[in-house]
């Protein structure tokens, strides 16, 4: 067995699925709030760029905490 496989099998067995799935929450919680929101500017700019439809679905693709997502959905896409 690889060192790898043996390592994750170690923390499957040793911590549940629920312990695991909130071993960042404090960290993510912590960057969800300090993280800066993009200014209205930017946001109307980009729509304005990109020649977005005012009905038109759009959606962020990303790692992070939706941000743009919040932003874009303050002007009902």
């Amino acid at each position: 067995m690889k060192d790898s496989e043996q390592s994750e099998n170690r923390y499957r067995d040793e911590y549940t699925s629920e312990q695991r799935k909130n071993w960042y929450s404090n960290a993510a919680d912590a960057y969800n709030r300090t993280r800066p929101r993009y200014p209205k500017e930017i946001i109307d700019r980009v729509v304005e760029l990109a020649q977005v439809p005012s009905d038109a679905n759009i959606l962020e693709l990303g790692c992070g905490p939706g941000i743009a997502t919040m932003a874009f959905a303050n002007l009902g896409f």
